[in-house]
């Protein structure tokens, strides 16, 4: 079977997603090959999951084989020209469960797989919470979370019964841009699901449990006092970028001053940008702080205003974006306070004020979000646990390495014990 060389490196990035180098079972290690004339179809599985891609080569009448996922890279990297003829060997590959005739079909628009792109920075990959690590899909749209943010892209669709597809790592490396379907059907106790977007098919078990029920989250309209909305979101960008890393909450101030804001780092104060912005509603009481990287999403993503509550205790919502992201304020005594400038009132038949944040410092000490605590606990056990985890792998490589030199000692005086023998009958 010929393929052409930058084709096969396309399709091995997709279905490296998916393989599982270190498997013992040889399936889950290799690429399988379908080829009728020039339609070409490469699957890969790890088991639980499986994808496939259709790619352009030339595979004469019929042919079918597998090959070690390995081994295609390295005959990627070895073979020179624009063509790889690839061979490989018969293995029993685990059919696909066909689609049942009762199964749910639902369309999927063509940015089907941008709108998962914009929802995967939220999802909690290596969380605790099995549901948190894949992305929810329901009739209201599409919906991510990881405990501390929050994204809901209101794209309606056809489902009767929402359902939780784990992380979609090969569907976005594949980056199909056409319409497609979603076949949902039950097996037993399990939930499958089938994506077929052009010549991409991705088919799995969706994740177990109930996903958090995000719209007691969103608040209402009416609970938010007060609106930032930032025009020039390109400074903010750039200036985020250059903000050093402050553990454990990475905290960036919104300071709201005359015709602006102030974006000021908690723990750098020096740091300060001053830009244009529109400044509507109360008097915040409490100083806005958002994590640096949940405010760099926000803004890369296009979401440039904020509605939250003046007390600053429940959840900014963003939007200017492809829907709505949340996030929970970080609650922290304010160390800087914007210059006071005296501004006339405008607007006050509305009741709508812009005018400088007046914060006054309390005596007490400032109170700690649990959450916030509980986020910090788990980071430094991450830590920690990874800090072992390296030990003991330093500790084994040191074992190893002893009994290297062990053997090699033990070889060295059967060897020598050798010598001595052969020189005794010499004798």
């Amino acid at each position: 079977m010929k393929i052409k060389k930058s084709v096969l490196a396309d399709a091995l990035k997709v279905l490296g997603k998916v393989v599982s180098q270190t498997s013992p079972v040889e399936v889950q290690r290799s690429v399988r090959f379908l080829g009728v004339g020039e339609q070409v179809w490469l699957t890969a599985t790890d088991g639980v999951e499986s994808v496939t891609v259709e790619v352009i080569g030339d595979a004469g009448e019929m042919e079918e084989f597998t090959g070690e996922y390995k081994a295609l890279r390295e005959l990627i990297r070895s073979t020179r020209g624009g063509e790889i003829e690839v061979t490989g060997k018969s293995l029993e590959w685990p059919e696909l469960e066909e689609v049942p005739e009762e199964a749910v079909s639902v369309e999927l628009p063509a940015s089907f797989g941008e709108l998962l792109a914009l929802a995967a920075p939220v999802m909690d990959r290596d969380g605790a919470r099995l549901i948190l690590r894949g992305v929810n899909l329901s009739a209201e749209g599409i919906t991510a979370t990881n405990g501390k943010e929050l994204l809901h892209l209101p794209w309606p669709l056809a489902v009767q019964e929402e359902v939780t597809l784990p992380f979609p790592l090969a569907l976005l490396t594949a980056k199909p841009a056409a319409p497609g379907v979603l076949h949902l059907w039950n097996r037993r106790n399990e939930r499958l699901f089938r994506i077929e977007i052009g010549g991409f098919q991705w088919q799995g078990k969706a994740l177990p449990g109930n996903f958090p029920d995000w719209k007691q989250v969103i608040s209402a309209d009416k609970t938010s006092d007060y609106q930032i909305e930032i025009h020039e979101p390109e400074r903010v960008i750039e200036f985020l970028k250059t903000v050093p890393d402050s553990l454990p909450f990475h905290a960036v101030e919104l300071n709201g001053v005359p015709g602006g804001v102030t974006v000021i780092p908690n723990n750098f104060p020096d740091m300060e940008l001053r830009l244009e912005a529109t400044v509507v509603g109360a008097q915040p009481r409490a100083v806005l702080a958002l994590n640096k990287y949940i405010l760099l999403r926000m803004l890369q993503q296009g979401y440039t205003k904020f509605r939250a509550h003046s007390d600053g205790r429940i959840p900014v919502i963003a939007e200017g974006g492809s829907g709505r992201y949340l996030a929970m304020p970080i609650h922290i005594l304010p160390k800087h306070q914007p210059e006071k400038e005296e501004t006339k009132m405008e607007n006050v038949e509305n009741k709508m004020v812009s005018a400088p944040v007046q914060t006054v410092a309390p005596n007490h000490e400032p109170e700690t979000n649990p959450l916030d605590e509980l986020c910090n606990t788990i980071d430094t056990f991450r830590n920690k646990l990874k800090l072992a985890l390296d030990e003991s792998t330093l500790l084994v490589r040191k074992v190893k390495e002893v009994q290297l030199a062990q053997k090699q000692k033990e070889r060295d005086f059967i060897q020598a014990k050798r010598a001595i023998e052969r020189i005794r009958m010499a004798i």
